[in-house]
């Protein structure tokens, strides 16, 4: 395992934090940096200074955007180190044009929630500078945290709106279907465990290689009852609802970068 920095212990540091503990990384290889160290603390950590951050493999930075160009103004890195910002809005150019080295690698990672379960989605943008071990390095810290996808930074406000702001899309939806069980007739606690145990097995149909129109199809009998829920979602516009919701969701990602220059 590489030598870690991590810089900032809120929500986000704080998670990426737990999923390294628990999948057994060594304390001694790890440096986190936090202006207010009992958060460090509430880990079994002391908190480090930015200059012991020099000779780390990997310096993970998991601050509000507009601290990141601040805090790496006072960094000073290994021409080896490979830095991972996780700041939604900061392009790998700004990062670069902060620092001293102008060949240092960057790594720009866009997570979502599901970090803290290890189930997460980090979509990885590198630039040229980022050689094979770099980007292995990088992809080592990150695999307790869930699934990484490599992509180029111009698709990262879709993904901002689609894997980031996602589960608030989603959790929306499935607290529609516990709330329709509870107007049937249902308990909301039965209504609730309904409603989960279906999409859990409809995503593990989806991962099985079923289709989408297969499902569908599968369920829908001639004048039944799924037909006629489906008829009622298309009359509504469903589907172009949630396209939509996830154009303006991108587009106020892009608006949220150009700001942040």
């Amino acid at each position: 395992m590489p030598f870690i920095g991590l810089v900032g212990c809120g929500n986000l540091g704080s998670a990426i934090l737990d999923r390294w503990i628990e999948n057994g990384v060594d304390p001694s290889l790890l440096r986190v940096v936090d202006n207010h160290p009992e958060k460090v603390a509430k880990h079994n950590f002391k908190v480090s200074s930015l200059s012991e951050l020099e000779g780390v493999d990997v310096l993970v930075i998991a601050v509000k955007p507009w601290n990141v160009l601040e805090m790496l103004a006072q960094v000073n890195l290994d021409p080896d180190t490979v830095i991972v910002s996780m700041a939604a809005g900061i392009g790998i150019k700004n990062i670069a044009a902060t620092l001293q080295n102008p060949q240092q690698p960057i790594c720009r990672v866009m997570p979502n929630i599901g970090v803290r379960v290890g189930a997460g989605v980090l979509a990885l943008a590198f630039n040229d500078f980022a050689i094979a071990e770099h980007r292995q390095n990088v992809k080592d810290i990150l695999k307790p945290l869930g699934k990484t996808l490599e992509l180029k930074e111009k698709d990262f406000d879709a993904v901002t709106a689609l894997a980031g702001s996602g589960p608030a899309f989603i959790s929306i939806f499935f607290e529609s279907l516990i709330m329709g069980g509870i107007a049937g007739g249902l308990s909301a606690e039965n209504s609730r465990t309904l409603a989960l145990e279906t999409v859990e097995a409809t995503l593990r149909l989806c991962a099985a290689g079923v289709s989408f129109q297969e499902i569908q199809f599968s369920v829908s009998s001639p004048a039944g009852t799924t037909i006629a829920g489906l008829e009622a979602l298309e009359r509504s516009g469903f589907r172009g609802h949630i396209i939509e919701c996830l154009r303006l969701a991108s587009n106020r990602a892009a608006e949220l970068g150009r700001e942040s220059v």
